[in-house]
């Protein structure tokens, strides 16, 4: 039985909350009045200040008094005596107490942080929140993204039949007949503003200068992120608290997650039963996660209680591919080179072009290679025959992993598509990227993405397109938006550099080709994976492939450091880089050093033969 504690968001709040933590800490009232600069004690417990009322509906009154009362409660139950729990979450504003209760920062700097996070939201722009109620999450996202509604996002996914949406405030008023029509109930939320949605990016940007002020301490204990519904690193999480901001809140599937492991003792610490409510519904009818008991993940599970970590391969995306690449191997290794030749005969069939024979082509050995109708299907095929040779040497995956292009070779590997299938989608989202999207790139930066976040002037212009690392993101813009970037990155000694890359891929750039892309990606057949399959996009297992899935994969921006983080906190995982640099290697060496174990199979510097036995010696041992 896996004991939880959870905390309370925004709509918990009540005249008169916290007198038992007033009473028990007047030098953390004294506190919180100094940071404040009013009454907390007054503010909670009459809803007024100076002779005003009605102040706990507020965002900037609200937040730091929910905070307060949370905190407050949770240091009474520890200090007399009660065993602390396993795992803490919170739910939005929630969040922060939770960290507290895991000791990322004290009580001055929590109130502090969400004192300013409530003033900030409190000056958002105009939007409006509604709760739909009685249709599932898929439902209404299918809803919107068949309407005119196209300023609306999904802000809480609550229960199975609980989903908030939030975005512009003509459109939330004017959608409540979708929705009606479809069955369900709706109500609007008494909120000014569209949180946990797009239009939030300046008050995150702002929020992230904010804390970046302040030290955020490793966890003591795990604690389960909105944003990915799986736990936070034990640090390094800084930007994950901040983009909490923008993202929806998973509750449903932060609590189906848990449910998963396990039995789950749930308790709400802070005013209200919200949560204790939910916690009965999603019981009921909880989301169903793929790591869950189940047939298919018994052997890499299995293998894990045998002593031995598992065996996660990974495949990367664009940016790491150059002529020649695995040339040696072709050359001398009977697997890869009949898995490419397979590869090479559903290219050539599609579109006529010889793959293999410009790859291997030695008199490009010193281009780059952009041309995405090649580079595409090469890093594909490239992924694809690694494995085989592995597979070959008796090396079986217990899962995989995708990051941008890699997650369709790690969706053939784990059996839910076809290879004919994922080369059919590959060559024709290369053929469109081409047609219609070049004059885009991509801009690998060498700092945190709380710089990202701090100074919007840098990077004018431009999407956050991936976190690599603590200290590394990507971000795509246009060809000419991405050298002014580097110009004044290089003005203030942050080193960055262009990737071989002529799309601006995981942003609006490649939006042009979605309508035409979807309707190719549609006539995909897919199955359940045999295997589990992370996706770097998505921040977890994948189980469903269908066309919003591959269309997200090159559309939507990716976490890798995010997803080791969270893979990295249960059963010892070994991860094997089959993409062509080592790359997503370099990306865990960077940021986990050897707190997460990682191998690479070959990179652009030769010798692959040598490489790939030493990696065989490695995971054979």
């Amino acid at each position: 039985m896996t004991s939880v504690w959870v905390f309370p968001g925004q709509g918990s709040q009540h005249k008169g909350m916290g007198a038992a933590g007033f009473e028990r800490y007047p030098h953390l009232v004294r506190e919180a009045d100094e940071v404040l600069g009013y009454s907390i004690r007054e503010l909670c417990l009459e809803d007024a200040l100076d002779g005003k009322g009605d102040l706990l509906r507020q965002t900037q009154y609200t937040q730091p008094a929910l905070f307060a009362v949370s905190a407050l409660a949770f240091l009474e139950r520890r200090d007399r005596g009660d065993a602390l729990p396993a795992v803490y979450a919170g739910h939005s504003l929630g969040e922060f107490a939770a960290l507290f209760a895991a000791d990322a920062f004290d009580f001055r700097t929590g109130l502090a942080l969400v004192a300013e996070r409530g003033r900030l939201m409190a000056q958002a722009p105009r939007g409006a929140m509604a709760a739909v109620i009685g249709i599932d999450q898929a439902r209404v996202a299918r809803l919107l993204a068949e309407s005119e509604f196209d300023r609306i996002d999904l802000a809480n996914v609550n229960s199975a039949m609980q989903t908030v949406i939030s975005g512009d405030f003509d459109q939330i008023q004017r959608c409540e007949t979708l929705f009606a029509d479809a069955g369900a109930r709706f109500v609007r939320l008494n909120v000014s503003a569209a949180f946990h949605s797009r239009f939030m990016q300046d008050v995150q940007a702002r929020f992230a200068d904010f804390a970046a002020g302040f030290e955020l301490r490793p966890l003591r204990a795990q604690v389960i992120a909105n944003v990915s519904a799986r736990p936070y690193p034990a640090q390094d999480y800084r930007d994950l608290l901040v983009r909490q901001i923008t993202h929806p809140v998973k509750w449903y599937e932060s609590m189906s997650w848990l449910l998963a492991q396990g039995p789950v003792e749930l308790e709400e610490i802070g005013p209200g039963d919200v949560l204790t409510n939910l916690q009965f519904k999603i019981k009921q009818a909880p989301l169903a996660l793929s790591e869950a008991p189940a047939a298919a993940a018994a052997p890499a599970r299995a293998a894990a209680r045998d002593g031995r970590p598992r065996t996660v391969f990974m495949y990367s995306g664009q940016g790491s591919q150059y002529y020649l690449m695995g040339q040696e191997l072709y050359r001398h290794n009977d697997a890869f080179r009949a898995a490419m030749d397979a590869c090479d005969a559903l290219h050539r069939a599609h579109t006529g072009r010889g793959m293999v024979a410009e790859l291997y082509d030695d008199s490009r050995k010193h281009h780059d290679m952009t041309d995405v109708r090649l580079s595409h299907p090469a890093l594909f095929s490239l992924g694809y025959s690694l494995t085989q040779v592995l597979i070959d040497a008796g090396i079986e995956p217990d899962g995989v992993l995708g990051y941008s292009l890699g997650e369709y070779v790690a969706a053939v590997v784990a059996g839910a598509i076809s290879l004919e299938d994922a080369m059919a989608l590959v060559v024709r989202q290369a053929g469109l990227l081409d047609q219609q999207t070049r004059g885009g790139g991509m801009l690998t930066v060498l700092t945190s993405v709380d710089h990202f976040q701090r100074h919007p002037q840098l990077y004018a212009g431009a999407a956050l397109a991936s976190v690599n690392f603590g200290r590394n993101f990507v971000v795509s813009a246009a060809q000419d938006v991405l050298q002014a970037i580097k110009q004044r990155l290089d003005e203030v000694d942050v080193a960055s550099l262009l990737l071989p890359v002529d799309h601006a891929f995981h942003s609006a750039g490649v939006d042009p080709i979605e309508a035409e892309f979807r309707r190719h990606a549609q006539a995909v057949r897919s199955q359940a994976p045999r295997l589990p399959m992370y996706s770097a996009m998505r921040g977890r297992e994948v189980e469903a492939f269908d066309a919003q899935y591959f269309w997200d994969v090159i559309r939507q921006p990716v976490d890798f450091h995010q997803l080791i983080g969270s893979l990295s906190q249960g059963e010892p995982i070994r991860f094997v880089d089959l993409g062509p640099t080592g790359t997503l290697s370099g990306f865990i060496k960077h940021g986990y050093g050897d707190r997460v174990a990682h191998a690479v199979s070959i990179n652009q510097f030769g010798r692959n033969l040598e490489t790939v036995q030493r990696l065989l010696g490695q995971l054979a041992a």
